[in-house]
């Protein structure tokens, strides 16, 4: 009796002192006065870090394309981001295929279809890993493509050579010399020389293209800069559209194949026409545009003279096309020497306006032929056929993207992936994409051939309405 008696006695002391404790306790996190005083310390909490998204979350967020739009701005596959654009683009009549990345393709479908059925989420995986890379570049070089159609100067009568009273000579057969050193590849006002200077010359050529006959010499075409071509670019000329009748295509097409690579040898390509015209007693006039002087080591002031020593109706004239100090004192020399003219253009328009004030014959001359003109449209065909191949390029990254795509589902299928009716449904959607894409390359080709037609038709409108005025002053003036 006595020692339960002690064992009760010291089980209500054991409470006594716990609930004494655990009161202790509460006082000592009571707020203290400077607590109550809004001083108590802050407790910051603990945000957890964002779960990071799986793949098949990434997956989800993909837009299927449907819209031109859409389909300019759609990803590559992470396993087809690399495939170079031309055979992303090329025509390929059957099989595609999937490259090397076969076997990672075929275990990251297996882990996607371990979590997934969906047939959309299903098609969006066949974009994430193997979509094309090539729509949106596709798009776009079709945008920037622009027809530089020819169109001929029309300078005002004030404009023209032999308006107060100057003899007007006829510069008899005409031989355009084009530059097409190395320089000329170099940018102005963002644009290549070269380029430049061809649309100039096509239109200069297309302007005076008449009764007389007409040449389009190259120099500086062959070769390289480097010092072991040097000797073949000098001594390279060539006449691309040797001298007869103009031809609004042939010229176009001779034109266009000129490409800049090389040297200068301006003595060189005077003395070519000179030798050329050996003996001939037609009147024979140079019109030259270069970008600097002679490289290759020739005496082209010399040359030059030499050219119009033997007929006092030749003519040497030049056009110095951004050239440099040095390079311009020496154009200016030949020029002189040739009984010609030397103008600078600094400038796109002035190079354009430089050729319309000075290097076009009479106004009445123009006037005889610029009705006619407007049915040089030679380029008309490769225009259209190149436009065409650019918007096909877009047509054939949604055939070769639909291969690639039918390739992965039935790789799907026969590794038991996915039934054969969630395969048909996969085949469906993708035949309906491939489908909207070869519409809207049909939308876009379109609408850059209505704005190649429409620019086409502006031309003609601006030399119906010159060649009208012309007609009008003329009948005014009682000519």
């Amino acid at each position: 009796m006595v020692r339960k008696w002690w064992l009760g006695a010291l089980l209500v002391l054991a409470l006594i002192v716990g609930g004494c404790s655990e009161k202790g306790t509460a006082d000592e996190q009571e707020p203290s006065e400077d607590v109550a005083q809004g001083e108590e310390d802050v407790i910051e909490e603990v945000v957890p870090e964002p779960k990071a998204e799986s793949e098949l979350d990434l997956i989800r967020k993909i837009e299927i394309p449907d819209s031109e739009e859409s389909f300019r701005a759609q990803e590559p596959g992470i396993f087809t981001a690399d495939i170079p654009y031309e055979k992303e683009t090329a025509q390929v009549w059957g099989f595609f295929g999937l490259g090397d990345y076969k076997e990672e393709l075929t275990a990251k479908l297996a882990e996607v279809t371990a979590e997934t059925q969906d047939p959309e989420d299903l098609f969006k995986a066949l974009h994430y890993y193997i979509g094309s890379n090539a729509y949106g570049q596709a798009a776009t070089n079709l945008d920037d493509y622009s027809v530089a159609w020819f169109e001929p100067y029309l300078p005002e009568p004030g404009e023209m050579q032999g308006q107060e009273g100057e003899e007007v000579i006829d510069p008899g057969k005409t031989f355009i010399l084009l530059d097409a050193s190395s320089s000329m590849l170099l940018n102005v006002e963002g644009k290549q020389k070269m380029g430049i200077a061809k649309k100039a010359t096509g239109r200069f050529a297309t302007t005076i293209g008449g009764d007389d006959d007409i040449a389009l010499v190259a120099y500086g075409h062959v070769g390289t800069q480097n010092k072991s071509d040097k000797e073949l670019s000098c001594t390279t000329i060539e006449d691309v559209y040797p001298l007869q009748k103009y031809d609004s295509g042939q010229f176009a097409k001779a034109l266009n194949d000129v490409q800049a690579k090389g040297w200068t040898p301006l003595a060189n390509a005077i003395e070519f026409v000179r030798d050329q015209m050996e003996g001939s007693t037609d009147n024979v006039t140079l019109y030259i545009v270069s970008d600097g002087a002679e490289t290759c080591g020739g005496d082209p002031v010399a040359a030059a003279q030499a050219f119009a020593g033997e007929d006092d109706r030749r003519a040497v004239n030049i056009i110095g096309f951004d050239v440099d100090t040095a390079g311009e004192n020496q154009l200016k020399d030949v020029a002189a020497a040739g009984n010609g003219e030397y103008i600078s253009a600094k400038t796109i328009d002035e190079l354009d306006n430089s050729i319309e004030t000075q290097w076009l014959p009479s106004l009445q001359d123009i006037m005889s032929k610029s009705n006619s003109l407007i049915n040089h449209w030679g380029q008309s065909w490769d225009e259209t056929v190149t436009r065409s191949g650019l918007s096909d390029r877009f047509f054939y990254a949604t055939i070769n993207e639909a291969d690639r795509f039918n390739s992965a589902i039935s790789i799907m299928q026969s590794e038991k992936m996915i039934p054969k009716e969630l395969a048909d449904e996969l085949k469906t959607m993708v035949k309906a994409k491939d489908q909207r894409g070869k519409e809207i390359k049909n939308v876009m080709d379109k609408r850059k051939m209505e704005q190649d037609e429409a620019d086409r038709q502006a031309i003609i409108k601006r030399v119906d309405e010159w060649t009208d005025r012309m007609f009008e002053l003329k009948d005014t003036q009682g000519q």
